[in-house]
């Protein structure tokens, strides 16, 4: 194998492939990436066997063949080679040898054969979603995923099809069972080849939700940021989430558990309304959890006439305070919040947007949103207050 690239198409193809080579499996190989040349065009793919990547461009290529380098030295190396033309060439007894300008290294690799075949990378996807909408739906649930392993069925994303009104609509949602995120975005004309609309019948090979891991929707995000507004194809497959640009795919095995009943946790009821500018709250909550040290961060909330009063103390540290202008005009009352599960949710919303906090009393669930946006909500539960 011998191909020629410019090394800012190689680091594209890098961004997408080189954080999923397994570093721990029991399979060596996995933390090597698959470096193929075909005509006129050069490959990598990388797989955990769990997530499976294949990025590829246009190159020059003066030998077509395939190879297997270790990620993170190969990384490491594009990382640091000057700017412009790059040459890849397999040599014998499998050293790859790499060279750009003035500079030329040789690393060890692995014969191409030793390489296991990624499962479901032959699947084609039927669908086109917006990549900024699901990047969008992805960012504004993936942080409330819960990273306790033992609670298997939350390690991910659920991903829904729903009907509002008369709209067909995507829905995701993820909680670590102290608070959740949802997000619903309508798209119309889109279907999934094993997914079928919640409440329809299913059939064999069909559900009506599928929960993507936590890890493989990183991955995805990180596709995503290139693609700009462009169409990406969706489907799930087989047990498989599989997501499809122009030069790239993304493979992701499905957890095969069942997702806790999230509904049961949305308000029935409208709670109490208070509206107060994000960027505002966000900033008052960094400062204030900075003198809590136990894990839970928690601050207190008391609400006054067009006030809130934001406390939190701690003997080991300190006590902090402060007051910011709200939209309320109800009787006096408090309740207290993980601070980092607010800041964590206003982070999805943009600056200086007016915020929502739907609260349900001293012990209601609180439901929390941009003012223009319902469909995107975080539920944290309150904490006990001394």
């Amino acid at each position: 194998m011998e191909i020629t690239i410019p090394k800012s198409e190689l680091s594209k193809l890098l961004h997408i492939t080189l954080a999923i080579a397994e570093k721990k499996s029991t399979m060596p190989i996995l933390g090597n990436l698959l470096l193929s040349a075909e005509d006129k065009n050069f490959k990598v793919t990388a797989s955990d066997l769990e997530i499976t990547a294949v990025a590829s461009c246009g190159a020059t290529v003066k030998k077509k063949g395939s190879i297997t380098v270790g990620a993170k030295v190969f990384g490491d190396l594009v990382r640091e080679l000057p700017d412009g033309e790059v040459t890849i060439r397999a040599g014998e007894r499998d050293r790859v040898e790499v060279s750009a300008g003035s500079s030329k290294l040789k690393i060890v690799g692995i014969g191409a054969e030793e390489y296991p075949v990624p499962p479901g990378l032959s699947l084609e996807t039927k669908s086109k979603i917006s990549a900024q909408t699901l990047s969008e739906m992805i960012n504004k649930t993936l942080y409330a995923v819960s990273l306790d392993e033992g609670r298997y069925n939350m390690n991910g994303v659920c991903m829904e099809l729903v009907k509002e009104g008369r709209a067909h609509c995507l829905r995701m949602v993820a909680t670590d069972g102290h608070r959740l995120a949802l997000i619903t975005r309508p798209l119309e004309g889109v279907a999934f080849t094993g997914l079928t609309e919640k409440g329809s019948k299913k059939g064999d090979g069909v559900t009506d939700h599928i929960i993507v891991p936590r890890k493989g929707l990183t991955e995805v995000r990180k596709a995503l940021e290139a693609v700009g507004d462009a169409p990406v194809g969706v489907d799930v497959i087989q047990g498989f989430l599989v997501v499809q640009g122009s030069s790239w795919k993304l493979v992701v095995q499905l957890v095969d558990s069942e997702f806790p009943n999230y509904e049961q946790v949305l308000p029935k009821a409208a709670g109490t309304k208070i509206a107060v500018l994000s960027s505002h709250l966000a900033q008052a909550l960094k400062r204030v959890s900075l003198v809590v040290s136990d894990k839970n961060k928690g601050v207190r909330l008391d609400f006054f006439p067009n006030l809130v009063r934001i406390s939190s103390s701690s003997p080991e540290v300190g006590e902090a305070q402060e007051e910011l202008e709200v939209q309320y005009k109800g009787r006096d009352f408090s309740v207290g919040f993980n601070a980092r599960y607010l800041i964590d949710t206003l982070g999805t919303v943009g600056e200086n947007q007016p915020f929502i906090l739907e609260l349900g009393g001293e012990t209601g669930p609180g439901k929390f949103y941009a003012e223009s946006d319902e469909s995107s909500i975080g539920i944290v539960m309150p904490l006990r207050l001394d």
